[in-house]
């Protein structure tokens, strides 16, 4: 024991080998670390280095050791111990230390690969900064958190469209966020451009304020007087500033140098324009100040005469005195007009003397046109007055009087048919000449029934005095001498004058006879008698009216008898019994008021007119048949008759007593409105709708009394002037308000038309297009000022509002007209497009060969595509905003692209399938070269059991056709002869590397269709995923990926090229043909 001291371990021992066995027993930790790091030989400190679980000792080890082996040993050691892929692997918590605290990328890319747990693949990704590795790991990772991890950390745009093109139908939270992380980068990566348009769109709107507050433009001056009328001082200007500036505030951080200087020059120009503008207000306001007494004074003559402009609108037209009034009126303001001072300012006093000229010239205009007006209507009146007389006078109508009254009417010329007047006067004429006409016609037709009666008169007469019937041809006679003398012709002369001729002998006849009238009257006398006499002796109540008519007859036929034949006897039998039919009749009169009285009073109205009537016809009897009592009877049952239509008549009293206080409570709102109201500020809708509605308030009510209708009536007309006193003057005002603005609207018209016209041979569209829209807007801000407070006659507010609307529809007229041009330029911008996408899709039609030249054509098509935009742009300018107001140019767009893409797809799908009609060639020739290389071919060749078959074979061989890749021709031809002459000498020409190229050609297919490799080949699989995973990390960057179906193709190709015994490539050819079987289904 005493020199056990001095025996070295074993592992110490100076022979490599002895220390490398007696370190593959140890588990001392401390001999194992010692040994790692200072023993000499590199396989004993392997050694050591496999069972080491120290991580900061391996990662000590992997960078330091002189030895290369021995450096890469560790890293693997280390890098297993980390991912926890031996047994004996260090606790996680311990692992998640070491990996916080370390800094060799490759070992943490390592592990956020194969990271056995998710907590330390996570932290190894927290760590990771080459994009390339957590987009794999995003794709790949078999959990879903730590893919959402690697997702997290991503920023590029390339690879967060990978990995969304991988996972969006595996996971769609991974799916989402990097969609979400994509759109990020792409907001990150376009916010320069959008800073820089944004910074660009600041201040151009900087130097287009500051352009405005320039006080040398005409729209800064008109400011400036509106700002001094209404004391407001670029309050719009001020709050876009504002509002530019708050714009600038939100982007100055990420701004540029270059944006940050020219917005500060931009905004120093604005402020000292704003500046500029306060002095130059200043000196606005002392100089209107100067201004305002002339233009007070232009004002008022201008507002003058157009209100003798509104005036005259109103007539229809105008003479004698008044026409003497106005002209001396007019006359007046001219002078006045010319005795003002003028402005110093030219446009303002140009603007007013317009004014005043253009009102000036209306009223003259108008005034003349009353005039004419005025002569044509004397002249009409004069023809109707004439016209009139002869219609209601006694003269006779003559046919040439009618066609003279036509023909003159005729010849006058209306100037104006509308007007109302001249409609009256028309209409009158109209009726006047129809009546006259219609009169011609009946005294025609009358002078044919006068001559007819006047005839059969005569007759009669003749037949009366040949009977002896003085009595009848006596009144027979005076009717045809008073039918004679009221007709001037009865017929023609000769029929005339033996008429006259018949007549008068009929009157000499008559005068024979009159010596035997007395005693014929005597005789009529008494059959008066006896007719009255008879009639009362009739007792039918029902007859006693017509008993009263026939008594009052009687009485006139006596009365008509005159003094001849009269004896007091006949005459008091007479009185007697007419006395007694009219006694009869008031006592008729008295039954028939009891009758009523005694009946229900279903109408009041009716019973107390029936009253009256009886009353009516008592009265007009006088004393004929009179006697007090039965005075006293009738008098009695009309009193009593009446006294149920009292309580009617109260009622109705009372309902006009009621009407009567309404219309005093009318008066009394009238008047109140009136005194309360403030007629510096009214309402003047309000006020003229509570005109009209008390007005018609007022015609609703009933009847008042007799006595209280005249002083009602009169004190609502007073309370009604006073307010359309009011209206009126809100009238004229107003009306020569909207003329005010009827001439800036032709002024502006003028001016436009002026400037449309100076820029018509200067290619300047953009200038007109300005114009125009200025123009415009002003338009439509005077049409928001056309406001009719009080309406007027209809008519002449429907021709204020015409010449109005004529006015402005001249401005909207221009622009309409743009617009017509613009849209035959899109029309023709649109049919070279449509004509280019026609052709693309005639290219998307092709097959074969001839698709083959589509995509040069396709491209020629889209730069003749980018030229007509670029000369669209140059005449449209900048933006092209027509183009983005049409809906239409963005499906020629999409058509066009469509067209493009179809056209492309039907290329590839050429070039695919010639792709694959080379690779199934290629697969018949390794067919041919397949079956020489079988062992049992070369056995059956070696036998001689088939002499012809290698010729067979080289027969078929020479009839397949040449592959077009020369270079993949060669290889094949290469590997045919190889096999044909090892058919030939029976020697197999088997190389291990060819069986392990095709081994990985196999492990690469089942890789890309997504199939899980064979247990036996998963070792292989790994190996290779984890070298093609080291070899991307070395690069640094990624390569570019080639389509699944090109790579696809590029490893079948190889695997053709690849030649190994059938023993051994049996199972790789099932397992290839399997993956390229889903690869096809996929595609």
């Amino acid at each position: 024991m005493i020199f056990s001291n001095f025996v070295k371990p074993k592992w110490q021992h100076r022979n490599p080998d002895v220390r490398q066995l007696e370190i593959e027993s140890l588990d001392d930790p401390a001999i194992l670390n010692e040994v790692a790091q200072y023993d000499e030989a590199a396989e004993v400190r392997q050694a050591a280095i496999k069972k080491i679980k120290e991580l900061d000792l391996l990662a000590q080890i992997a960078q330091q050791d002189k030895d290369s082996s021995v450096r890469e040993l560790a890293e693997q050691r280390l890098k297993k111990l980390l991912c926890c892929q031996t047994n004996d692997c260090p606790p996680l918590d311990t692992r998640l230390t070491w990996l916080s605290n370390t800094t060799d990328a490759e070992v943490i890319a390592y592990t956020a690969v194969h990271g056995l747990e998710v907590d330390l693949r996570l932290a190894a990704i927290s760590q990771v900064e080459r994009e390339e590795l957590l987009g794999d790991i995003a794709i790949n990772d078999r959990r879903s958190e730590v893919r959402f991890a690697a997702v997290e950390k991503l920023t590029q745009k390339s690879i967060l469209e990978r990995v969304i093109k991988a996972v969006r139908n595996n996971d769609k939270r991974v799916s989402r966020r990097a969609r979400e992380k994509l759109d990020d980068a792409i907001e990150q990566m376009e916010r320069p451009m959008r800073i820089l348009a944004e910074c660009e769109a600041i201040c151009t709107k900087l130097d287009s304020l500051e352009h405005r507050l320039n006080p040398e433009t005409s729209s800064v001056h008109q400011s400036l007087v509106d700002a001094i009328d209404e004391s407001k001082t670029l309050k719009p200007e001020n709050a876009e500033f504002k509002r530019l500036q708050e714009r600038w505030f939100t982007i100055a951080t990420d701004a540029d140098t270059q944006c940050q200087a020219r917005f500060d020059k931009a905004q120093q120009k604005v402020k000292t324009a704003f500046e500029n503008y306060q002095q130059a207000l200043l000196d606005a306001k002392k100089r209107e100040q100067a201004r305002m007494p002339m233009r007070v004074a232009k004002k008022e003559l201008c507002e003058q005469m157009e209100g003798l402009l509104i005036d005259l609108k109103k007539r229809q037209s105008i003479g004698g005195e008044d026409e003497k009034a106005l002209s001396q009126r007019l006359s007046a303001l001219s002078s006045q007009w010319a005795e003002t001072a003028k402005i110093d300012e030219p446009d303002e006093e140009q603007q007013w003397q317009a004014r005043f000229e253009r009102a000036s010239q209306s009223v003259q205009k108008r005034l003349q046109k009353l005039q004419a007006s005025y002569e044509m209507i004397c002249q009409l009146q004069t023809i109707n007055a004439q016209a009139d007389s002869l219609l209601n006078g006694t003269e006779t109508i003559k046919p040439e009087q009618l066609k003279n009254f036509q023909a003159r009417w005729e010849a006058v010329s209306e100037p104006d048919k509308s007007l109302p007047l001249f409609s009256e006067l028309n209409s009158h004429f109209d009726n006047t000449l129809k009546a006259l006409q219609t009169r011609w016609q009946e005294l025609k037709d009358q002078r044919k029934q006068v001559v007819h009666g006047f005839k059969q008169l005569l007759k009669e007469i003749e037949t009366a005095l040949d009977n002896g019937e003085l009595k009848n041809a006596i009144p027979l006679e005076q009717q045809a001498r008073d039918l004679f003398n009221t007709t001037d012709t009865l017929s023609t002369g000769k029929e005339n004058a033996a008429l006259l001729q018949r007549l008068q002998t009929c009157t000499a006849k008559i005068n024979d006879l009159r010596s035997w009238q007395r005693w014929g009257n005597k005789l009529e006398r008494e059959k008066l008698c006896e007719q009255v006499e008879s009639l009362l002796e009739t007792e039918d109540d029902n007859s006693t009216e017509e008993l009263a008519r026939l008594t009052e007859e009687a009485q006139t036929a006596w009365k008509r008898l005159g003094s001849s034949g009269y004896s007091r006897d006949i005459w008091d039998r007479f009185h007697q019994a007419c006395q007694t039919a009219y006694q009869r009749y008031r006592e008729h009169l008295c039954r028939q008021i009891e009758n009523l009285s005694e009946q229900e009073p279903n109408n009041p109205e009716e019973t107390a007119r029936t009253i009256r009537q009886a009353q009516t016809t008592w009265r007009n009897l006088g004393s004929q048949g009179h006697s007090q009592e039965l005075w006293e009877r009738f008098n009695q049952v009309c009193q009593t008759a009446y006294e149920p239509c009292k309580s009617y008549f109260n009622i109705k009293a009372h309902e006009r007593e009621q009407n009567c206080l309404q219309k005093q409570a009318l008066c009394e709102r009238l008047e109140a409105y009136a005194d309360n109201t403030d007629w510096e500020n009214p309402d003047w809708k309000e006020v003229y709708q509570f005109v009209r509605g008390m007005d018609k308030a007022w015609r609703n009510v009933g009847t008042t009394d007799r006595k209280y209708k005249k002083a009602i009536q009169q004190r609502f007309q007073r309370a009604m002037q006073v307010l359309e006193t009011h209206l009126e003057v809100e009238r004229q005002g107003n009306c020569r308000y909207r003329l005010r603005l009827t001439g800036q609207v032709e002024e502006l018209a003028r001016h436009l038309s002026d400037a449309i016209e100076a820029h018509k041979d200067a290619n300047n569209p953009e200038e007109v297009e300005n114009k125009i829209t200025q123009a415009i807007e002003e338009v439509k801000h005077l049409q928001k000022q056309w406001q009719v407070t009080v309406s007027g006659n209809r008519r002449v507010e429907r021709e204020f509002w015409q010449v109005f609307r004529n006015a402005c529809d001249v401005v909207f007229n221009h622009r309409k007209q743009q617009q017509e041009a613009h849209k035959k330029e899109l029309q023709a911008y649109l049919e070279s497009k449509i004509a280019l996408c026609q052709q693309a899709e005639a290219l998307a039609t092709l097959e074969g060969e001839a698709i083959k030249t589509a995509p040069s054509l396709v491209k020629q098509f889209q730069e003749a595509w980018t030229n007509i935009k670029k000369e669209d742009r140059n005449k449209a300018g900048i933006g092209g905003g027509l183009r983005k107001k049409v809906k239409a140019t963005e499906a020629v767009e999409e058509r066009f692209n469509r067209a493009c893409q179809q056209v492309e797809m039907r290329y590839q799908a050429q070039l695919t399938a010639e792709r694959r009609y080379q690779l199934d060639l290629l697969k018949q020739k390794v067919v041919f070269c397949v079956e020489l290389e079988q062992a049992e071919t070369l056995a059956r060749l070696q036998a001689q059991e088939e002499p012809d078959c290698l010729e067979t074979v080289q027969a078929a061989w020479a009839e397949l056709s040449e592959l077009d890749n020369a270079n993949l021709e060669a290889l094949m031809a290469q590997r045919f002869q190889q096999a044909c002459a090892a058919a030939a000498t029976g020697e197999e020409n088997v190389s291990e590397e060819t069986l392990k190229n095709k081994k990985t050609l196999c492990i690469r297919m089942e890789i890309l269709a997504g199939i899980e490799s064979p247990p036996d080949a998963a070792e292989d699989r790994l190996a290779y995923q984890v070298a093609r995973l080291s070899a991307a990390m070395s690069r640094g960057e990624k390569k570019q990926s080639l389509e699944p179906h090109v790579e696809a193709e590029k490893i079948e190709r190889s695997w053709y090229l690849s030649a190994a015994p059938s023993d051994q490539t049996l199972r790789l050819e099932q397992r290839f043909s399997k993956a390229c079987e889903i690869l096809r289904r996929m595609r």
